[in-house]
């Protein structure tokens, strides 16, 4: 844990920040980096007239963190995320915190 969801950008641009992201929340998290997971999906948005762009979405699944460890992962990403973009757009970082009673692991057992 941390597991990061990502939709909204090219698989590309995703892969290749994907290592100095890791590498960057790692540092940062003070984690190894076997214990991030980052899934890509691929979605298809729709507006009123049809599919629409959207704008990068990432969803960070982890256990209690502070707020200012969250607005560091939050400038971390952004900082990683703009430079690849097309045009200006914005980044939207979701975080979800995993309760010991949430999760299961290990054959079936919580923590």
């Amino acid at each position: 844990m941390p597991h990061i969801r990502v939709r909204g950008m090219p698989f590309e641009d995703l892969e290749h920040i994907s290592e100095p992201l890791i590498k960057a929340l790692t540092d940062y998290l003070n984690l190894p980096a076997s214990h991030f997971t980052l899934e890509y999906q691929a979605v298809t948005y729709l507006g009123a007239g049809g599919a629409s762009l959207a704008y990068p979405f990432f969803e960070v699944l982890w256990f209690a963190r502070t707020e200012q460890q969250k607005a560091d992962v939050v400038r971390i990403i952004t900082e990683l995320v703009k430079p690849a973009l097309v045009t200006e757009s914005d980044i939207c970082v979701l975080f979800s915190t995993m309760q010991s009673d949430d999760y299961y692991y290990e054959k079936g057992t919580t923590s």
